[in-house]
């Protein structure tokens, strides 16, 4: 069996050295083969030097291929194309593989062959001491996941990008992944493997969170900030505004589209009282007003594209 791991890098080439390093340490069994493949998303930093200088000390195959076409649904194709293993593994440059993870995905694929794709657990590596208020409901702003310690059937929407891997032959009977989706340099969109695991999911083919197949995620001190998670609601809001139209995407997009605008006065009306009320939950209203804001601008920039 041959693996393919798809790494996707833009501007971040000292978190990159860091996660070459864990797959260098990867365990190996004997009867699998793996091919790392960098795909550098236009990076101008010194990532390809950073590469040029691990590649030597590689024992796997490893190669580096330049993506001009910024974003990550760019670059995930990208890799896809130059992947010849019968599975692809994708994960991020900020991440710290498990040195069994690619070991434990073959196992998954063994014990449940009749699943298309793999899942798994994304744990925190914190960067800094986690803020108080930093509380559990809100780690899947940080692509954080742990669904337990017993493999089950998943949900497309329950898998996330950090840490999943797919039979080749469904891009071929599929697609790629959407362009109009994923993270952009300014843009905190998302949802590009959501749409593809859909695709997957309602052709009833089935995909599995398999707990041994581990990463850790390191998230910086920015990222623990009420400002990167502010941001991260605006942008999801902006992204639904922009896309609400195209009907294909109201899986993964909580859409407004049928909600007036007094239901959505109301629903910023409501969240701004409970912020005065100091409640528990009074940050996640706040963040439902940023996501309402972005909702808004999305909209506005969708008539601007449309005029």
């Amino acid at each position: 069996m041959k693996f393919s791991v798809v790494v996707c890098s833009f501007n971040r080439s000292a978190s990159l050295r860091r996660m070459l390093k864990s797959l260098q340490e990867m365990v190996i069994p004997d009867h699998l083969s793996c091919e790392i493949i960098v795909v550098d998303n236009h990076s101008d930093d010194d990532t390809r030097l950073v590469f040029e200088e691990i590649e030597k000390h590689f024992k796997s195959e490893i190669r580096y291929v330049f993506e001009d076409r910024k974003g990550l649904s760019h670059a995930r194709n990208r890799g896809v194309k130059e992947a010849s293993g019968e599975i692809i593994a994708f994960t991020d440059d900020d991440v710290i593989v498990d040195k069994h993870w690619i070991q434990n995905i073959d196992k998954a694929f063994k014990e449940y062959d009749d699943v298309a794709c793999v899942g798994g657990k994304i744990l925190p590596i914190w960067e800094s001491p986690k803020p108080k208020w930093l509380k559990p409901d809100l780690y899947g702003y940080l692509a954080l996941l742990d669904k337990g310690d017993s493999a089950a059937y998943m949900d497309a929407l329950d898998i996330w990008g950090a840490n999943f891997a797919v039979k080749s032959e469904m891009f071929k009977r599929y697609g790629l992944f959407d362009t109009n989706l994923g993270r952009m340099p300014a843009k905190l969109y998302s949802g590009e493997e959501a749409e593809f695991l859909l695709k997957l999911q309602n052709a009833d083919e089935k995909i599995l969170y398999y707990p041994l197949s581990i990463i850790h995620h390191n998230i910086p001190a920015y990222r623990m900030s009420k400002k990167y998670l502010r941001k991260w609601r605006f942008d999801r809001g902006e992204q639904e505004g922009i896309l609400m139209e195209d009907t294909k995407y109201s899986d993964i997009m909580n859409y407004h589209s049928r909600t007036t605008g007094i239901m959505l006065l109301r629903h910023v009306i409501v969240s701004l009282l409970k912020i005065g009320c100091f409640t528990k939950d009074r940050f996640n209203h706040e963040l439902r007003i940023c996501h309402i804001l972005g909702f808004l601008s999305g909209r506005m920039k969708r008539k601007l594209i449309k005029s």
